[in-house]
């Protein structure tokens, strides 16, 4: 019985780990004629495809100009403009537009309180088989899912459509000053029958979207197909936590912790530690999975590989 306590403590970190802003303005083109804030910096993307980030220098003539630091004045016609964007000065570093974090509602597996602005998304693929989308429904809410390659494809070739997917809406609210919280509800089938759960948590997020650490805790709801659905005794705690290192990296941690639930009643635990590389809309972490086990096995962890697409 302590073995099979055990092994679903494994099952549950697993499958919840391998299932689970900086304010800015954007200045419309036919208003641009109306703009005259020489303090403000300005990003401006061309319809070619270029970028220039500078003070606002005047307009005149259907033609707007900024100062740059490398090129100095740029003078740029209407017609050639596809966004203007006004630039607070923390997002401005030694001339270089420090972007804001595309992802900040989720660290390598585990949400943080962060949410996804009405109609924006990601596309997100872990160790090339597993793909999962995650969309946002107002500025409080969002729902995402997921659905693994190989085990869904096994089952279709074997004549069975049991997929191993996951389904979880989202909300969080800002409630203070860096201090934002959040809950969830992680629904998870793994190849039709043998494995089912239900995860209700919450979260507390403290920090930026660049710096921030996330704490969570949550109950499960379970089935398997020799045993009936049963609530969990162990919740499952994840504290989790990031750093923006340089203007394309961070560093991210993510760690699991289910009390009680390892040998002789001491917690079972998993945790991670990795790079996230940058982009505007894109992100990719190189990662490693570890606890006493994996290290006796592979000192460093498990490698652990994954990529975003914000759209």
């Amino acid at each position: 019985m302590k073995t099979r306590r055990i092994n679903y403590s494994a099952m549950l970190v697993l499958v919840a780990m391998v299932i689970c802003t900086v304010a800015s303005g954007q200045v419309k083109i036919d208003s641009l004629a109306k703009f005259h804030d020489t303090s403000a910096t300005v990003q401006v993307k061309l319809k070619e495809g270029s970028s220039y980030i500078g003070k606002f220098s005047e307009n005149r003539n259907d033609t707007l100009t900024i100062l740059t630091a490398d090129l100095g004045a740029i003078r740029i016609a209407y017609g050639k403009i596809k966004s203007a964007q006004i630039l607070e000065n923390k997002m401005v570093r030694k001339g270089k537009y420090w972007f804001p974090t595309p992802l900040p509602g989720r660290y390598f597996f585990a949400p943080s309180a962060f949410t996804l602005e009405p109609g924006e998304g990601y596309y997100q693929n872990t160790l090339v088989v597993f793909n999962s989308f995650n969309v946002g429904v107002t500025r409080w809410f969002s729902v995402g899912g997921g659905i693994e390659f190989l085990t869904t494809i096994g089952s279709l070739t074997a004549g069975d459509f049991m997929p191993t997917f996951y389904i979880t809406p989202k909300v969080g609210f800002k409630v203070a000053n860096n201090l934002r919280l959040g809950a969830g509800v992680l629904y998870a089938q793994v190849l039709g029958d043998q494995f089912r759960m239900s995860n209700f948590y919450g979260l507390v997020t403290y920090g930026t979207a660049d710096y921030n650490i996330t704490g969570g805790i949550g109950l499960a709801y379970s089935s398997s197909e020799h045993e009936e659905w049963v609530w969990q005794k162990n919740p499952m705690i994840t504290l989790s936590g990031t750093a923006r290192l340089a203007r394309k990296l961070a560093f991210v941690s993510e760690n699991w912790i289910i009390p009680g639930a390892g040998e002789n009643g001491v917690p079972y635990a998993v945790f991670s530690y990795g790079l996230r590389f940058l982009g505007e809309s894109i992100s990719v972490d190189l990662a490693f999975i570890n606890n006493k086990d994996i290290a006796q096995v592979f000192f460093m962890g498990i490698p652990f590989v994954s990529f975003a697409v914000k759209f």
